[in-house]
């Protein structure tokens, strides 16, 4: 039971290091990097950087996801009176900051994404508000990406 417990919580925090520092160099390197470009040329790059991180990224989500809810299990998450110590109530949190990240992940990379690239071609008037709205939801989630870990360090602490 012990490598099980082990091999997961490295599992975990693996998963979770490649989305949380994937995410960080995304906002603070390539975007910033890509914005300097105009035109066609930002938007050839800003595609193709999504279209290469989205695997690696949401797979790396999933795992954290995955190897999250059975660790969870194993220290007796879901079990009754789950809200009984500061390690659930924490890991509850945690779980809702997670649901908030994937709806605001996939608002921002499956609907405003590929909405402002339509209008930007279609140089439609709502680009600036879809603009808005995907850089509003992008640093929301980049809040959320930043939170979710800083709990689960909370919640480990409590284990201790």
């Amino acid at each position: 039971m012990a490598l099980v417990l082990t091999t997961l919580r490295i599992v975990h925090v693996l998963s979770a290091s490649v989305w949380v520092g994937g995410t960080v160099a995304l906002v603070f390197v390539g975007v910033p990097a890509i914005r300097r470009l105009e035109g066609e040329a930002r938007a050839t790059a800003m595609r193709a950087l999504g279209r290469r991180w989205r695997p690696l990224g949401w797979s790396a989500m999933g795992i954290a996801i995955l190897s999250g809810l059975w660790l969870t299990e194993l220290h007796g998450g879901f079990a009754r009176g789950a809200l009984d110590t500061d390690f659930d109530r924490l890991l509850i949190a945690k779980s809702a900051l997670v649901l908030l990240l994937c709806a605001g992940a996939v608002l921002h990379d499956y609907v405003l994404g590929p909405r402002l690239q339509r209008e930007l071609r279609a140089t439609d008037p709502q680009a600036p508000a879809t603009r808005r709205r995907l850089v509003v939801v992008g640093w929301f989630n980049f809040a959320l990406t930043i939170g979710v870990p800083v709990l689960g360090a909370l919640a480990l602490g409590e284990l201790t």
